[in-house]
């Protein structure tokens, strides 16, 4: 069974090199790999140029300029893979990741969509700072439950088709969520895997990861999910003093503030000023469906 391991870059001239050699050490190799940058500024395209010269598995590059989801759409349609696995440039699979994301898709033909561990690196003064702030460790996950993340996750070219795609309409975030929650509207299976494992860095400034969540909180808005996570983000906002409900009290007050309010302004941008669903787009028991998942559901009734 053919395997594509396919990605998209953009500006990641720092990291290229050491995510390309954790791919070139992985104990199963792909039949082949697409990238596509996404129009960088940097020299990214130019060592991935050079990468591609030198690789033993052969590699389809493409730049163009587009976003995340425009750019993992190109990226499979440059290959003819029956099993596709995502990673992103800044990020670093262990060598078994491939083969342990991969194998319940090869070992069992009624799974479509299989997501791995993510465990974040904690090497800057902020990034550790999170780490007592927030829980960095997957606790709780299952295969029932799983929402896979692009940067550690696997599926059936056949999956991907049924619901069209990533939904390239979205501005800035949110099409692997929404994507996965389409696939699981349609009854797709989902299998977690927790030996495939994929290491990642949070942005190490401040200012860096309140324009993440901004940015997630626009992308939830435009895809319409996550209602209830981000109503409590705007409550808070308008009323500060809840935050002293948590079990932190007054511990870094002004920055658990400032997330909750960079999240609640991105929701509320994304929810006004965001795009909107394209025509044939319709909402399904609370998920937004394209019109090919609407078809395959349809189908299924």
């Amino acid at each position: 069974m053919k395997i594509a391991l396919i990605a998209t870059v953009f500006n990641e001239a720092d990291n290229l090199s050491r995510w390309w050699d954790s791919l070139m050490r992985q104990t199963v190799l792909p039949n082949e790999i697409a990238i596509v940058d996404g129009g960088s500024e940097d020299r990214t395209w130019e060592i991935l140029q050079e990468l591609a010269r030198q690789s033993s598995v052969p590699v389809k590059i493409e730049q163009r300029r587009c976003n995340i989801a425009g750019g993992r759409n190109r990226a499979i349609q440059l290959t003819d893979a029956d099993i596709v696995a995502v990673s992103d440039a800044g990020s670093f699979p262990e060598k078994e990741w491939l083969a342990e994301i991969t194998r319940p898709l090869i070992e069992d033909e009624k799974l479509d969509v299989t997501g791995g561990l993510n465990i974040a690196n904690d090497v800057t003064p902020f990034q550790n700072f999170l780490a007592q702030l927030e829980p960095r460790v997957e606790t709780g996950v299952s295969s029932d439950g799983i929402h896979p993340s692009s940067r550690n996750t696997a599926f059936r070219r056949r999956a991907w088709a049924d619901v069209g795609g990533y939904p390239e309409w979205l501005t800035l975030a949110g099409e692997d969520a929404l994507f996965t929650h389409e696939l699981q509207k349609i009854g797709r299976k989902f299998f977690y895997n927790p030996k495939a494992i994929v290491h990642w860095s949070v942005r190490d400034t401040a200012e860096a990861y309140f324009k993440l969540v901004y940015r997630n909180a626009y992308g939830g808005a435009e895809a319409q999910l996550f209602w209830p996570y981000f109503r409590q983000r705007i409550i808070i906002s308008l009323c500060p003093p809840l935050l002293l409900l948590s079990r932190h009290r007054f511990r870094h007050f002004k920055f658990r503030y400032r997330k909750n309010f960079s999240s609640a302004h991105g929701w509320v941008a994304g929810k006004i000023s965001g795009h909107r669903p394209p025509p044939g787009w319709r909402r399904v028991a609370g998920i937004l469906l394209s019109p090919e998942a609407a078809n395959q559901l349809a189908g299924q009734q």
